[in-house]
């Protein structure tokens, strides 16, 4: 049996049904929510069903780059359009580059995301993202800042991803490459972002990513992780579908 951790609760009230589906029958040994996707019902059943679950790892999908915001869209402009909405991903990511992104306000805007959570009565271990903005300067010293003061154990950390077909090579030397400029553009010096430098007892694979060739049950290693998208279409790779059904 693979170990399977799914992203994205909240996207949508059937993909949340299908997640908790899969929470209840012991398919999924984390997860992770969208808190501003997530609706006041959704958040209810998850808290319900996880009240009996030990050991599950919650995590919150931290959200830059897709929907409306947590905060009033006037306290945090660097990540907003004129309408209040979330800059999308190629747009987030330029400004960043461009040193535009303002490090007060994405801490301010994944506080109050984390905040929502903590309020609805779930206990959040693992901080992660939407389309993995936290591999990037400063949004990846905010989140280690955040796991410290609110005693989170878990980071999806990027150093420790692992790939297994040319697709997920090349998708993740981007990645990095990015992450590299984040930095250097963050704090004028070289270096690498804090979320490549954690250390974590798992070794993340991105099913997203991965070439239809893979496997994911080839492989036999006690610290792997695989990141799903479970009832969404995002992943390239379904081999983990045997698992779940």
């Amino acid at each position: 049996m693979i170990r399977l951790y799914s992203d994205d609760f909240g996207y949508s009230a059937k993909t949340d049904k299908g997640i908790i589906r899969l929470i209840r029958g012991g398919k999924l040994f984390g997860a992770s929510v969208l808190s501003t996707m997530a609706s006041s019902q959704s958040l209810a059943k998850l808290s319900l069903i996880l009240n009996r679950k030990n050991g599950f790892i919650l995590g919150l999908h931290l959200n830059l780059i897709e929907g409306k915001p947590a905060r009033p869209y006037k306290k945090i402009k660097s990540l907003v359009d004129k309408k209040g909405h979330f800059l999308p991903l190629l747009f987030f990511s330029l400004k960043l580059l461009l040193g535009k992104i303002n490090k007060v306000h994405v801490r301010s805007e994944i506080e109050s995301q984390l905040t929502k959570l903590l309020k609805s009565g779930l206990s959040v271990k693992m901080l992660d993202s939407h389309q993995h903005t936290h591999a990037f300067s400063p949004v990846a010293e905010v989140v280690v800042d955040l796991s410290r003061k609110y005693n989170i154990p878990y980071i999806r950390s990027f150093g420790t991803i692992k790939t297994y077909s040319l697709k997920a090579r090349l998708t993740y030397a981007i990645l990095k490459a990015l992450a590299f400029l984040s930095y250097f553009v963050t704090y004028k010096k070289i270096g690498m972002p804090a979320s490549w430098e954690v250390n974590q007892e798992f070794d993340w694979t991105v099913m997203s990513w991965e070439g239809d060739s893979f496997d994911a049950s080839t492989i036999n290693n006690s610290r792997s992780a695989f990141v799903i998208h479970p009832y969404l279409p995002y992943d390239t790779n379904r081999s983990y579908l045997k698992y779940i059904k």
